[in-house]
Formats: structure tokens, sequence, C-alpha cells
């Protein structure tokens, strides 16, 4: 009897410490993303929009650790890799080993659409200008990849679809917000917003809950295909003499 309760202890501790080391938050850092498109120029392009909506979002999740970007920005720097995002394996894991990152997220834009048609007004002598906006939706699509930072090697990859649905809006011009700000925040901009919460909705389900989402994913991933490809055969046919 004193045996046992003399490794009582230990034992408690051991299974306490395996549960954190089960449960602990995968590293993970935010590579800037490409960009493809040249959307969204007023906020530095479509690209950098969705890399900083991703830290950022990322970070508020919980399920993850995320290295902050400007310690990133320093290493890469150090490595002369400036951020680009364009990195091999080896840069990867010494990325990876320099930060303590598990993980390195990043990819392209590949598509941005947003149809929207925007109307200048002014009031009387000036008071109570405003701009009007008429939307029948965004759509953006990124190509991601999340790489393993202790080999450089691609641990998974997906293609990512953001959509967003038709919206009416108007901006008075003031000091909160100005009339370039308003014209780079519309559908496109909610566009990146949607494509980013399915990003994390799926690192979540990789890195961290890994059950039946797995084959959600992977059929929304086979829908995804198809829908292509059908679309694809469409513009062939469309195209023949």
């Amino acid at each position: 009897m004193y045996r046992v309760v003399k490794w009582l202890p230990w034992l408690f501790s051991a299974l306490v410490g395996n549960a954190t080391a089960a449960t602990e938050a995968p590293v993970l850092a935010v590579i800037k993303f490409q960009d493809e498109t040249g959307g969204m120029m007023m906020s530095g392009g479509a690209g950098r929009a969705l890399t900083n909506m991703l830290t950022s979002e990322l970070a508020a999740r919980g399920a993850f650790a995320v290295i902050e970007r400007q310690k990133l920005r320093a290493v890469m720097e150090e490595q002369t890799l400036g951020v680009s995002g364009r990195i091999n394996p080896e840069t990867s894991a010494a990325i990876g080993k320099l930060i303590g990152a598990q993980y390195l997220v990043t990819g392209t834009v590949t598509a941005y659409e947003e149809d929207k048609l925007t109307r200048m007004k002014s009031g009387f002598l000036g008071v109570g200008a405003h701009m009007e906006e008429e939307s029948k939706g965004g759509y953006l699509a990124v190509d991601l990849r999340v790489i393993n930072a202790q080999t450089g090697l691609i641990a998974f990859a997906r293609t990512i679809e953001g959509h967003t649905e038709g919206s009416k809006r108007s901006y008075a011009f003031n000091e909160q917000q100005s009339a370039m700000e308003a014209l780079d925040s519309g559908p496109g901009s909610k566009a990146v917003r949607a494509a980013v919460i399915e990003i994390i909705d799926y690192l979540e389900c990789e890195l961290v809950v890994r059950n039946e989402c797995l084959q959600a994913f992977a059929q929304a991933e086979q829908r995804r295909i198809m829908k292509t490809r059908k679309a694809a055969r469409t513009d062939v046919l469309r195209d023949s003499p």
C-alpha cells in the first residue's frame, strides 16, 4: 500500500505532463502571401491584406501559438530573405529553428474579383458629401501551403475560396474614414476575411482537431475540383469552332 501511495504523485504528474504536451498549441508563423491578382491596391495588395488578417485571426482563435510578425521579419531580413515569402526547404528549416515555429503558413492569392459600382455624391456647399457603393459580391481564391518548419517540406496544401454576397453601403467622408479607405473596404475585402476564416478552420482541423472534419474538408475539395473541371469543359466547348 505504501508503495502505491508513494508512486501516486509521480503517476499523476506524468499523466498531467503528457496531457499538457498532447494539447500544446501548434506554433505557427505566417509568411507573406504572394499576390498574382493586383487587387486591393489601396491596402498594399490582396496578399498583404490576407497575411495581416490571417496573423491577427490566428492569434485570436486561441488554438495556435503565433509568432509575431516583427520577430519573423527580423529573422528573415537577417537571413537575407526579405519578407517575400519565396523560400525553399533549406531556408524554411532555418527559419523554423531560429524562431521556434513548427509550421510556416504561406501561399498565393490566385484570383480576386469584386463586382461593385461606386457613386460619389456631394452635399450642399460640400456638407454631407458621401459615397454610395452597390455590390454584387466578391470572390477570392488562395493556394495555401503549410510547411513543416523542421524538414522544410510541404506538410499539406489546399485551395481555399472566399465568397461574399451582394450589398449596398453609404460612406460619409470624415476624419475617421477617407474616400480612399472606403474604396478598398468593399466586397473584395470581405471575401479576403471569408477566406481567412476558412483557412483557420482548415488549419485547426488538420493540426488540432483531426476528427471527422478532415473528411468534410476532403469532400468540399472534391466538389471544388469537380466544379472547376465542369467550368473548364464549358469554356473549351464555348471556344471550339
